[in-house]
């Protein structure tokens, strides 16, 4: 498989297809976060769920950018995943955001970090707080969807490409920290349970993200 294979301008088809997916979604995401983010901020049986060492982790404001980058990562499918795979990788982000769902209502969490609008970000974190409150914490479904989108993605990718996609991955994890907007274990369990329920949804074994890619063993081998 060539670079031209893996990303491609989609057709008409395909593109109709990945919309639709991004839209249904998007019309779970919206009720199912909101909603247990409302419900856990009735409740008063907080958990703290992180070591007070990671307190001391500072916030840097313009690791933002990184934060936010997920949104352009979201563009990414679009020219990378078949249609026939579509379907597939749609059911793993809606099985994790339910799994996540779930488990933020079993173990509702406090943020640990105060949070505070940083000199010259104010407005930008003003409008993320406003529009995130600080519980949906364990798993981080940001972590949840950037895997999942990272990993397929990342499928049938040259190997630079890949390694970039995860590299990439990494630094959205780590601004996860860096905005104050979760701490370790949210990261941790994210990451697993974006593998777990695409490896469900695509029917595959957790074992299978460390296999080399066919392609480019054939590549290496001649």
């Amino acid at each position: 498989m060539n670079n031209e294979q893996w990303f491609r301008i989609p057709d008409w088809p395909t593109l109709r297809t990945v919309l639709l997916w991004c839209l249904v979604i998007d019309l779970l995401f919206f009720p199912i976060y909101g909603g247990v983010n409302w419900l856990t901020s009735q409740r008063n049986d907080l958990l703290a769920l992180y070591l007070p060492i990671e307190l001391d982790i500072p916030l840097v404001p313009a690791a933002v950018w990184v934060y936010l980058s997920l949104f352009l990562l979201f563009c990414l499918p679009l020219f990378t995943i078949p249609r026939e795979r579509a379907r597939s990788e749609a059911l793993a982000a809606i099985l994790g955001l339910l799994v996540a769902a779930v488990l933020w209502l079993l173990f509702p969490a406090q943020l640990g970090f105060e949070r505070m609008l940083p000199a010259g970000y104010e407005t930008l974190y003003g409008v993320m707080f406003t529009l995130d409150a600080p519980h949906n914490l364990v798993p981080s479904l940001h972590i949840v969807f950037a895997t999942i989108a990272v990993s397929a993605c990342g499928e049938g990718a040259p190997r630079a490409i890949k390694t970039a996609l995860w590299a990439w991955l990494a630094c959205i994890a780590a601004s996860t920290l860096l905005t104050h907007q979760h701490h370790v274990l949210d990261v941790a369990t994210g990451l697993l349970i974006a593998l777990g329920c695409r490896g469900i949804a695509l029917g595959r074994s957790p074992q299978s993200y460390l296999q080399p890619v066919p392609h480019l063993v054939k590549e290496q081998k001649g």
